[in-house]
């Protein structure tokens, strides 16, 4: 049953700087907070301009939207539905920068237009891509990470060995970095830029990395 998150399913709502904080001229900056009850399985943000941080080990699920603008402030939405909690907004000049704490095991899908992505200490399924800006990962025990940037760099660094990586950027170095003690099956590649990879290689093993950029150096390393 789809539902819109309101008084019911948000609680702990603060609003900080609702005056407006002004900044380089006549841009305003304010912060919203809140909880998310019900059971959420997946989180999906949409984001435009601005960063966003998951990060994994809450019981509960606390977002934090940090708002800049000018004129109008920005219409974020968040809802759940099935599981899902997707968050997003929109505007015509503005950004919102996501910071989410989540339970462990929650899967997590990032797509971001403008801004780095930052994830820790994730154990559920790991997806995100973004057209400008890097991606850092840390902690992961996800069983698939797949990492995607079109500029900017990525650098995953595991707890526990995934059965998955695919860390693709069109312009920036990429860096996976995971535990000793397996053996991966291993395509990394670099068009323009070194490649070293120092982590046993095993053609058909079931731990596989594939780590590409068209410009910048390719590192597959234990941890």
């Amino acid at each position: 049953m789809k539902r819109m998150l309101g008084a019911v399913a948000i609680t702990g709502a603060v609003l900080a700087g609702m005056s407006g904080c002004f900044a380089g001229g006549d841009e305003q900056r304010r912060d919203v907070a809140y909880d998310v009850s019900g059971p959420v399985r997946e989180l999906v943000v949409v984001a435009h301009t601005g960063g966003v941080t998951v990060r994994g080990g809450g019981s509960a699920v606390k977002v934090a939207e940090h708002q800049s603008y000018h004129d109008e402030a920005p219409r974020s939405s968040h809802e759940l539905k099935d599981g899902t909690l997707t968050l997003t907004y929109d505007c015509d000049d503005c950004g919102v920068g996501y910071e989410v704490d989540v339970p462990a095991g929650t899967k997590v899908r990032v797509k971001a237009e403008t801004g780095g992505v930052t994830l820790a200490g994730l154990a559920g399924e790991v997806e995100a891509t973004v057209e400008t800006g890097g991606v850092e990962a840390s902690g992961l025990t996800s069983p698939t990470a797949l990492l995607r940037t079109g500029t900017g760099g990525i650098e995953a660094s595991f707890a526990g060995a995934p059965a998955r990586v695919e860390a693709r950027a069109g312009t920036g170095g990429v860096r996976v970095t995971v535990p000793a003690g397996e053996a991966y099956a291993v395509d990394a590649s670099a068009g323009a830029g070194g490649v070293d990879v120092s982590v046993p290689r095993q053609p058909g093993a079931q731990h596989a990395i594939l780590a590409r950029t068209d410009a910048g150096g390719v590192t597959v390393a234990h941890g």
